[in-house]
């Protein structure tokens, strides 16, 4: 891929620039170029968006077009990242961009789903949320009690609470209100496709 697509939502204007100028630094050289569009651009082939809590990658064309279809019907179109920079020093912010723009140069095989994605790529030696974890994360990002998730999973509160703290844990956030957020992110844009990375 020679040129990135990108978008930085939000109104911080330092964190806009702060991505912006990190994401061309990691990128361009010779004939890699960034194209950083508006917020309220169009969704490309390939894209990714920074938010202060996650990166979206708009993933069509690591599936492919003719799979479309299939993604619309509640598969999975989209890659969410956990994106937590408020505490974290600007190396481990190099090093976690440096991780998603590497997701451009993906080789993309047949099966259509992100666990045999990852399972292709270089991608699958990080630690990805269980069908627990993230049900439990979506339902928490829904505003749903851990006293109501241990009744309609089935599961006692300290198996809900220990899903809870791992899923924290791998997606890389230190605090309730941080993970919060990302999860109703997630839990209002992922159609119940397992479709994070932590990367």
């Amino acid at each position: 891929m020679d040129v990135l697509i990108i978008r930085v939502v939000g109104g911080d204007a330092y964190f806009k620039l702060g991505i912006m100028s990190l994401v061309i630094s990691q990128w361009e050289n010779g004939n890699k170029k960034v194209k950083i569009v508006p917020d309220d651009a169009t969704t490309f082939h390939l894209s990714f968006d920074f938010y202060e809590e996650v990166v979206v990658v708009h993933a069509t064309d690591l599936i492919g077009v003719p799979h479309l279809a299939e993604s619309k019907k509640g598969c999975w179109g989209n890659i969410y990242i956990p994106f937590n920079c408020r505490r974290a020093t600007l190396a481990q912010i190099e090093r976690k961009i440096s991780k998603i723009l590497a997701i451009s140069s993906w080789k993309v095989p047949k099966t259509f789903d992100l666990a045999h994605l990852i399972a292709h790529n270089d991608f699958k030696r990080y630690q990805q949320l269980s069908p627990a974890e993230f049900m439990i994360m979506t339902l928490i990002g829904q505003g749903i009690d851990c006293h109501f998730i241990s009744r309609t999973m089935n599961r006692s509160i300290k198996t809900v609470r220990t899903h809870y703290r791992s899923a924290s844990r791998k997606l890389g956030f230190d605090n309730q209100a941080d993970f919060f957020r990302f999860a109703k992110y997630v839990a209002n844009n992922s159609q119940g496709a397992i479709n994070t990375l932590c990367l």
